[in-house]
C-alpha cells in the first residue's frame, strides 16, 4: 500500500498505517473496473489485450469512450447506452466540471456512474500535449488540485490518473514538448500526489516519449501528423499498464494478498531468508513498545515443504506494536528484483502485518524504514508478494533520512504486527524469503 507506493481519455491521466475502507474484499464480487478513453484509450485496450488480460486476472473490466461509443461491459459488448460526458470534453477542464459533479443516486451524471465501480481510471486526449504557455501548464496544475482533492473525499474506490501521451514533432513545438514532459513529472511527483492513499497515476506519457518529449518513431503511424500510438506502442505498453492497475489494486484493498499467479512460475527466485538455519539467539532481534503487549517470535517445526518456518505469536492492545528482523546482505540481484516473495498462513484472519526493510543512510545509523501493509487471510499457506513500488516510508519516521526507496541498500528485514485501530491477537507463519527476479 504505498504512498507513492509511484481512466483513460485519448489521453489517461494519471500506504498505510491507516488503511482506507475497503474496495472489495477477496470474497465479495469480482472488482469493477472502469476506464474513461477516446480514441487513444480505445486503441490500447483493443491492440494491447487489455480487457483479456483484466478478465484473466479475475477483473471486470469495462470502458466508456465517446457518447457516440458509450458504455461497453465486461464481455467487450458495446451497451448502445453513454452517460452524457459533458461536451465530449476529456481536457484537465473537462476533468475538473465531471469531478465537481453531485453525486447522485440513481446516477444522473458521469461522476456518478464511474462511481459505481470499484477502479476508476481516466486520461485525457493527446492534444493536451500541446502546452504552449506556462500559464497553461499552471491552469493543468490548478485543474488537476481540484481533481486530486475530490478524489481523497472518495477514499474507498481506487482512482488511477494517466499522464498524457506525448505527440509527434510535427503537431507541437520543442518548448510545449518540454512542458508536455515536466507536466508527467509533476502528475507523478509527490507534490501532487500528496500521499492520497487512493491514486496512482499512471506513466503513460514516459513510456511513449523519445528523449526529446515526442512521440518514438517506432511507436508513431505512418501519418506523421498522427499523434495515436501504433500497434506496436500498444502492444508493449498494454501488458504493462495493467500490471501497473493490478499492482495498484492488489496494494490498496485490505484483505487480499497481492498475486504472483502464473508469473511465478516464470521467474527466478533468490533466497533471502529460509529459516532451516538462522539463529535467533544471534541474529534476530524483536521489540515491543506496549508493556502489556505479549509478543513471541521464535522457529517453528515445521513450515512451507519444509522444517522451519517463522512464527510469530502476540497479543496486541490497539495502538501497540512489535516485530522482530534481522540483517540481510543485499546482492547485486537485490537491484535486478522487482520485489520479494514469501509463503504465509495465520490462524486468524484480519490480522494486520507489515514487512519493512532498513535501508542504509550515513545520516541515520539505524537506517530509514520503508514498508508494506497488508491483512492476512487463513490457515492455509499462501504466497504473498510485495513489490518494490509498493515499499512506503512510514509517518512516524519524520524527514529523516532518505526518501527513495532502493532496494540495494536494504541491511535488515522485519515481521511487524500490531495496528493502531484495534486490538490483535493470533498467530502468523511465514517462510521463504526470496526476491522476485
Amino acid at each position: 500500500m504505498q504512498r507513492k507506493i509511484w481512466v483513460v481519455f485519448c489521453l489517461v491521466l494519471p500506504v498505510l498505517l491507516v488503511l482506507p475502507p475497503p474496495v472489495v474484499s477477496a470474497q465479495d464480487q469480482p472488482i469493477r473496473i472502469i476506464f474513461m478513453h477516446h480514441s487513444t484509450g480505445q486503441g490500447l485496450i483493443e491492440q494491447g489485450g487489455v480487457r483479456a488480460a483484466f478478465t484473466d486476472l479475475g477483473y471486470e473490466f469495462w470502458d466508456h469512450g465517446y457518447n457516440g461509443d458509450g458504455l461497453v461491459d465486461a464481455e467487450g459488448t458495446w451497451l448502445g447506452v453513454n452517460w452524457e460526458m459533458p461536451d465530449d470534453n476529456t481536457d484537465p477542464d473537462g476533468w475538473e466540471r465531471i469531478f465537481n459533479q453531485p453525486v447522485t443516486d440513481p446516477p444522473a451524471n458521469t461522476f456518478s456512474h464511474m462511481l459505481e465501480y470499484d477502479v476508476i481510471i481516466f486520461k485525457s486526449c493527446f492534444p493536451n500535449a500541446d502546452i504552449q504557455t506556462e500559464e497553461q501548464f499552471e491552469t493543468y496544475q490548478s485543474y488537476f488540485s481540484s481533481i486530486r482533492d475530490l478524489i481523497a473525499q472518495h477514499p474507498d474506490k481506487l482512482f488511477v490518473a494517466l499522464t498524457i501521451p506525448p505527440l509527434t514533432p510535427n503537431s507541437t513545438s520543442p518548448e510545449a514538448a518540454a512542458r508536455a514532459r515536466r507536466w508527467a513529472e509533476y502528475l507523478t511527483s509527490p507534490e501532487f500526489l500528496q500521499d492520497i492513499p487512493n491514486l496512482v497515476v499512471f506513466d503513460f506519457y514516459t513510456l511513449l516519449a523519445d528523449d526529446q518529449g515526442y512521440l518514438r518513431a517506432d511507436y508513431r503511424p505512418d501519418d506523421e501528423s498522427d499523434s495515436h500510438p501504433n500497434e506496436r506502442a500498444n502492444q508493449t505498453v498494454g501488458p504493462l499498464f495493467v500490471d501497473f492497475v493490478d499492482q495498484a489494486i492488489q496494494a490498496f484493498v485490505p484483505g487480499s494478498v497481492p498475486r504472483i499467479d502464473e508469473a511465478e512460475a516464470a521467474v527466478e527466485m533468490s533466497r533471502i531468508e529460509d529459516f532451516e538455519t538462522v539463529d535467533f539467539s544471534n541474529v534476530w532481534w524483536t521489540y515491543v513498545n506496549e508493556e502489556s503487549s505479549i509478543f513471541d517470535c521464535q522457529l517453528a517445526d515445521s513450515g512451507f515443504e519444509s522444517d522451519h518456518a517463522l512464527q510469530v505469536t502476540f497479543d496486541i492492545q490497539a495502538g501497540g506494536g512489535a516485530g522482530c528482523g534481522g540483517e540481510v546482505i543485499p546482492t547485486p540481484a537485490w537491484s535486478e528484483a522487482s520485489g520479494i516473495t514469501f509463503q504465509l498462513r495465520a490462524d486468524t484472519p484480519d490480522l494486520v502485518v507489515r514487512v519493512t526493510l532498513g535501508l542504509a543512510d550515513d545520516s541515520n545509523p539505524d537506517a530509514v524504514p520503508f514498508e508494506v501493509e497488508f491483512r492476512t487471510e487463513g490457515e492455509d499457506w499462501s504466497t504473498v508478494t510485495l513489490w518494490w513500488n509498493q515499499f512506503y516510508k512510514p509517518d512516524w519516521v519524520g524527514d529523516a533520512g532518505v526518501d527513495e526507496f532502493d532496494p540495494s541498500k536494504a541491511i535488515w528485514i522485519s515481521v511487524n504486527v500490531g495496528y493502531w485501530e484495534e486490538a490483535q491477537k493470533g498467530t502468523v507463519w511465514i517462510d521463504n524469503f526470496s526476491l522476485v527476479e
